[in-house]
């Protein structure tokens, strides 16, 4: 009689646990419940794939049914990767283009998920979408806001939070959340006390864009501060970005130069412009792209160019967890007495070999070496 109590009794707990609902708030401040972790969802840009495969390694895809934008405008190789090991992910719908204007609640509610994911403030439809979302709301369809490129460093951990609750794998994201953590508190304690702010200008998309697109309120920008040094942007900047003159950066003339790189392999065997890293690129063929944008005269009169205080990261680092390594670029580059061991290569490398199930190729974070 007492092993059949007891074995009710922990099959009644197993049940309430099961029957468990899960809450939560997201980053648009909206009260989340769940009958339990999410198994049909819809995905804003596919960009955000790479962060379901830190924390579904067996599967990242699993359950999509569709989503705003493929993985491939982004980060083609980890596409090619996907498609490899797990080819039903080719099969993923597509609801929409680069923007937010191509999404129609019809085409999702169509697909028929459980659950949509939307960024705060990505490419995609955002909280002030009303119309979308009461739409899709009606239809019984919940809505999910994360964060990684609004305000990564204060969003970039409740986001992952969330994910972890919504897929059911809370361990999984924890595990990630204590690396990130871990990395961060370095960082953070090194500089305590350092009153030595180097001034910065982080500039994004090099090559493509008209120079010079800085970042400053928002996103990567606030990363220099937290990096040790002082973004000159943000003191002229309207928002997270604006663009600036020649002119500005050299009345300016930081003491670092830094700059995001969206270029690609092909982009720079053609001979194009825009500052190449990550896949395919290999560090010298890295160095050369940064040096063939920085070879224009008005960069060459710079103090942070004749230094060799130029440096640029893979672009795709930002609106991604992944952008703890950029963290540490920064830190490494804005006081590299402090911080001469950080090597955030080998930091992305151990990432990929913890959490990620794919295979790390290519060179993500180059430096300019001024022929004097």
């Amino acid at each position: 009689m007492k092993f059949l109590l007891t074995a009710f009794f922990t099959f009644f707990l197993t049940l309430s646990a099961q029957a468990a609902p899960i809450e939560f708030t997201d980053l648009a401040g909206r009260h989340v419940v769940l009958d339990k972790p999410v198994t049909k969802f819809g995905l804003s840009e596919g960009r955000y794939i790479a962060t379901l495969s830190l924390l579904r390694p067996d599967n990242p895809t699993e359950g999509l049914v569709g989503m705003m934008s493929p993985l491939g405008w982004t980060h083609p190789l980890l596409e090619q990767q996907l498609f490899e090991k797990f080819p039903q992910a080719k099969d993923i719908p597509v609801f929409g283009a680069k923007g937010a204007d191509s999404v129609s609640a019809e085409k999702i509610i169509d697909l028929q998920p459980d659950v949509v994911i939307l960024g705060l403030g990505d490419h995609g439809p955002n909280s002030k979408a009303r119309e979308l979302l009461d739409q899709l709301e009606a239809a019984g369809i919940k809505i999910v806001f994360i964060d990684f490129r609004q305000d990564p460093l204060v969003n970039t951990i409740p986001s992952l939070k969330i994910l972890g609750q919504l897929f059911g794998v809370t361990d999984r994201a924890q595990a990630y959340i204590d690396f990130y953590q871990d990395r961060l508190s370095t960082i953070r304690t090194r500089l305590d006390g350092v009153s030595d702010k180097p001034r910065v200008f982080l500039q994004v998309h090099a090559g493509r864009r008209d120079c010079c697109w800085g970042m400053a309120d928002g996103m990567l920008g606030p990363f220099v501060e937290a990096a040790g040094g002082e973004n000159i942007a943000d003191k002229v900047a309207p928002g997270p970005t604006a663009l600036h003159t020649h002119e500005f950066l050299l009345l300016e003339n930081p003491d670092i130069w830094i700059t995001t790189a969206s270029g690609t392999l092909p982009e720079f065997q053609a001979g194009s412009l825009p500052v190449a890293t990550g896949p395919g690129m290999t560090p010298p063929m890295a160095k050369e792209s940064l040096a063939r944008y920085l070879a224009a005269k008005e960069f060459q009169a710079m103090d942070a160019i004749k230094n060799g205080r130029a440096h640029a990261f893979w672009h795709n680092f930002y609106n991604s967890p992944l952008n703890i390594v950029v963290l540490e670029a920064l830190a490494k580059w804005i006081h590299p007495d402090l911080f001469h061991d950080l090597d955030p290569q080998k930091t992305l490398s151990t990432l990929y070999a913890r959490f990620m199930p794919f295979q790390l190729d290519g060179t993500y974070f180059t430096t300019y070496h001024h022929d004097k």
